[in-house]
């Protein structure tokens, strides 16, 4: 591996992710995060653009936790479309680091391909920041984690897998492909964490208990599948069902579990596609 700004940035970005997402270190986990964006920019891996999106993206839910009423709802609708588009990297000032292109990890396998992005999870970091008080406070014991997490998982695993070989989606192709620990500690930090601290942590949890106070807890957990289910339509409708399932699933780890249990599951399920099927789907036949 070549050593320079850009991966030096990267390994500082990797420690500063694991470490926002604990309270006793989430101020050690900012300063490490804001010398990871500095190399960033030094890199020119971000502009002066993309970090006035992100300093907009902190400042609307910074707000938005501090008001009420329908100043509250405004900054709330705003920060929500602020995600969404960096979760679908549409805001400019960021050139996201190639790592994967189009590669085939199987012949029958639709290429692949992976940015190492800036954009998407700086929406975890500040959910952390902001509502990590709360996730923090359901913490499971180690019992009570590992049904949150095995249930679910078997679950999902069982219908998502199953639906996606009946629909010839996927095939059972178990191995072990190159660079997949870069694989993992993207899947994990990058994506896992940040994705689980929007849908379940502030989805669900903050805004739908807010929403849906005093109703069943399923119903922000099965509108907020369904937003997860929508956030997948760039692999068509077969991976938006499966995408609903799964965000069912973690759903319901979260409720058990709490923000902890959902990564967990949401991560260890990726990890199964990843290594005993095609990934990320096969082919389509012409």
């Amino acid at each position: 591996m070549k050593f320079d700004i850009i991966t030096l940035s990267w390994i500082c970005f990797f420690a500063g992710s694991l470490l926002v997402c604990f309270k006793n270190t989430l101020r050690a986990g900012w300063a490490v995060l804001l010398t990871a964006y500095a190399l960033a920019f030094a890199g020119k891996e971000i502009t002066f653009t993309g970090l006035g999106w992100l300093l907009l993206t902190a400042g609307t839910l910074l707000l938005a936790v501090r008001q009420h009423g329908w100043k509250q709802f405004a900054l709330h609708g705003a920060f929500f479309v602020l995600s969404v588009l960096l979760f679908l990297h549409r805001l400019p000032g960021f050139n996201n680091l190639l790592v994967f292109d189009k590669v085939h990890f199987t012949p029958d396998a639709a290429p692949f391909t992976m940015y190492l992005n800036l954009d998407k999870p700086f929406n975890g970091f500040i959910l952390f920041t902001c509502f990590g008080s709360v996730w923090y406070s359901h913490r499971p014991n180690a019992i009570t984690l590992l049904k949150a997490i095995a249930l679910p998982l078997i679950a999902i695993a069982a219908i998502c897998l199953g639906t996606a070989l009946l629909l010839h989606f996927v095939n059972w192709d178990p191995r072990l492909p190159a660079n997949a620990w870069l694989w993992m500690l993207n899947n994990l930090l990058l994506v896992a964490v940040c994705e689980e601290a929007f849908f379940r942590g502030y989805l669900q949890g903050i805004l739908g208990k807010q929403i849906f106070k005093g109703k069943s807890p399923y119903i922000p957990l099965f509108i907020t599948a369904l937003l997860f289910g929508l956030a997948h339509t760039t692999g068509g409708p077969a991976l938006m069902l499966l995408a609903f399932i799964a965000g069912c699933g973690y759903g319901w780890a979260y409720n058990k579990g709490g923000m902890l249990a959902s990564i967990l599951t949401h991560f260890f399920f990726n990890v199964l596609h990843f290594f005993l099927f095609t990934y990320p789907m096969l082919a389509a036949r012409h």
